[in-house]
Parts: C-alpha cells; structure tokens; sequence
C-alpha cells in the first residue's frame, strides 16, 4: 500500500464519469509510475521521450484501454495507477523553470463543464505538491505525446529539507504546454 496511487485513494470520479456521454479511458493513456510498472507489465507499451522511455496502459492504436468492461467501466478502479487516478489533473514539470506546474485537462467534458468538485482539486494538489516524484520520471511524463489542451492551476518549486521535501507555490502563469513556458 506504498504506491503514491493509493495515496489519493479519496480520489473518486466514478459518479462524474459514470453520466459522462465520452468515455476518457476509450482515447487516452495513463503513464505509469516506476514502482506502478511490474504490476501492470502484462497490459503496457512503451512511448519513448526525447528524454528517455515510460511504460504506459489505456488506450492505444485506436482501441479503448484493456481494463474497460463491455460497458466502458473499469475493471480495477480501486488499483487504478497513479496517472488515472488523478486525471483529469496532471503535472508536469516546466523544463526551464524546473518548477512543477499542476494542470486541469480541459479535453475532461466534467473539467470544461465544472462539474469537477473544487475542494476535490485542491486535496488532490495538496497530495501532488508533498508527493515525493523524481524529476528524471516527471520530464519523460511531460514529454510524453498528449494533446495539451491545460489550464493551469499551480506551480511549485520542490525543494528538499532535512523533513523531506517543502514546496514554494509560485503565482500561476497563463502557461498550458508541456515541456515549458510559453
């Protein structure tokens, strides 16, 4: 029970996506964790980076993710990884900053709608901000192939203590793209 994901095990969005006309699971993909990967090994595939390779589950060629029922519901929603837990809210790592910036996914209908509950979002930042993910990890998720269609929530420097790690939150900037500002 150590894996980040179960750490956001308040994290429900059942009843939101469950009325949802668009099933997010049939188009997208979730990254996976380095210690989310053996457990999920026989379902993933492999996006390379520019700055290295992830190991990914969900969607994929044209075919929705492998853990959808017939129904379109999932099948391991309580050891979901880390990445469908939390979408649709990502974080990224601004590659010239280094700062982690915390996105709402505006391709989420729930998210451009708002219907996404606001102190949800905020436990869920809270939980990002003291999460302990390496910054190699966070510039291959970045880089990964998405559609960027963000608004920006947050942004953060990490920065270690003796305790562990304090974030520096940062005033939010109109910045929507991986891999930096814009």
């Amino acid at each position: 029970m150590d894996r980040l994901a179960y750490k956001l095990s308040y994290v429900d969005f059942g009843n939101i996506c469950s009325s949802c006309p668009v099933n997010c699971c049939k188009r997208f993909y979730a990254v996976l964790l380095p210690d989310e990967e053996e457990e999920f090994e026989e379902h993933s595939f492999t996006i390379n980076t520019e700055r290295g390779s992830v190991k990914c589950v969900g969607a994929r060629e044209g075919r929705p993710c492998p853990f959808l029922d017939p129904q379109g519901r999932c099948t391991i929603y309580e050891k979901r990884p880390f990445d469908c837990r939390v979408w649709p809210i990502m974080m990224y790592i601004d590659l010239e900053t280094r700062e982690r910036v915390i996105y709402l996914d505006l391709d989420c209908p729930a998210v451009r709608e708002g219907r996404i509950p606001l102190n949800l979002v905020k436990k869920i930042v809270e939980t990002l901000k003291a999460a302990e993910i390496s910054d190699e990890w966070l510039e291959r998720y970045t880089l990964a192939p998405w559609p960027n269609n963000l608004i920006e929530v947050e942004r953060f420097k990490p920065s270690k203590t003796r305790e562990g790690y304090v974030q520096e939150s940062l005033p939010v900037s109109t910045s929507a793209r991986r891999g930096g500002s814009t």
